[in-house]
């Protein structure tokens, strides 16, 4: 085997896990089936400048968190921003710094997971091999770890029917976000409250720390509004959200370039699991539905980051011989 731990999903959490347990001394293989770091602090990226389309900023509630963040401050990955902080030149930076120098393959749709002699395999659709190792560490939502989980050729004793029973329960707050290009010298106007066109917050990009003026427009819908509209067509969700842009900012059709939309089905969890009594044979799991009772009040990337951390612990702490 040429890892000693597969981590499947490098949002925050599988980054931070992989970070921890590659600093721990652990030969690290990552798997996304995204083209690059990010997962849900994506960063959109165009040829004038960047979309925040996932989180737009980030809380630091706790002192672990707070102190990651001020290392990256000093790397020049992030910067404070009104009363919170964003990743430099995206927030996409942020992940990108925890994975640098590690063994990361994009693109990998891992469709299987076995288990077999001591050792994790991840199988892609086609059934070929994209890695292998003693420890697995799961940080995708958890809709999808239960069907990854449950598709698989697992044993009830390696992975407990108590485990996909509560993945299956978790649930989570879809959001879609609109990226907007406007004229760069376009004027926002005094904004208008929009109670009840589906707009939840509106970010112009240039606001942020290390952006260019490009005309760059983030919107977030409510979470009411994502989940009315959950299954509508990318095109028409783009329009609607557009012409709550323009009554809210008074900006004009004429000076929008572009518009698009996309949809994060899984953007927040509406409930957290410990994990622990969920865990076994190697396998443990990482993101924002994950946590003890604590950090239940947490924002959902500052607790992804935790539980990433927190999840590489427990191995490490595992390896360890028992005196």
């Amino acid at each position: 085997m040429d890892a000693d731990v597969l981590v499947v999903g490098t949002g925050l959490a599988g980054a931070a896990a992989a970070r921890a347990l590659a600093e721990a001394g652990w030969r690290v293989r990552a798997l996304d089936k995204g083209r690059g770091p990010g997962g849900r602090l994506s960063t959109r990226r165009k040829q004038a400048g960047g979309f925040d389309h996932g989180a737009a900023t980030l809380q630091a509630n706790t002192p672990a968190f707070a102190g990651w963040l001020a290392e990256e401050i000093v790397a020049g990955r992030a910067a404070p921003w009104g009363e919170g902080y964003v990743g430099v030149p995206g927030m996409n930076g942020l992940v990108a710094g925890l994975l640098d120098g590690l063994d990361v393959h994009w693109s990998v749709a891992v469709a299987t997971l076995h288990r077999e002699a001591g050792s994790w395999r991840a199988l892609d659709a086609e059934g070929r091999v994209v890695g292998a190792a003693p420890a697995l560490v799961l940080a995708v939502p958890a809709p999808q770890a239960w069907a990854l989980l449950r598709a698989s050729a697992l044993a009830d004793d390696v992975v407990p029917p108590r485990t996909l029973d509560a993945l299956a329960g978790i649930r989570y707050a879809p959001c879609w976000a609109v990226l907007l290009e406007s004229e760069p010298s376009a004027e926002c106007g005094p904004p208008d409250s929009g109670a009840g066109d589906g707009v939840d917050a509106i970010y112009r990009e240039a606001d942020k720390p290390g952006r260019p003026n490009a005309g760059h427009w983030v919107l977030h819908a409510t979470n009411a509004w994502s989940e009315a509209n959950l299954e509508a067509d990318a095109g028409t969700v783009a329009l609607r959200l557009r012409d709550a842009f323009i009554a809210r900012t008074g900006i004009g059709p004429e000076a929008i370039r572009d518009v698009s939309a996309h949809r994060w089905r899984y953007s927040r969890p509406l409930g957290i699991l410990d994990p622990v009594p969920l865990e076994s044979a190697g396998l443990v799991l990482a993101g924002d539905a994950f946590g003890p009772p604590p950090l239940t009040d947490v924002p959902p990337a500052e607790r992804a980051w935790l539980s990433g951390r927190a999840a590489a612990g427990r191995l490490i702490a595992a390896r360890q011989p028992k005196s």
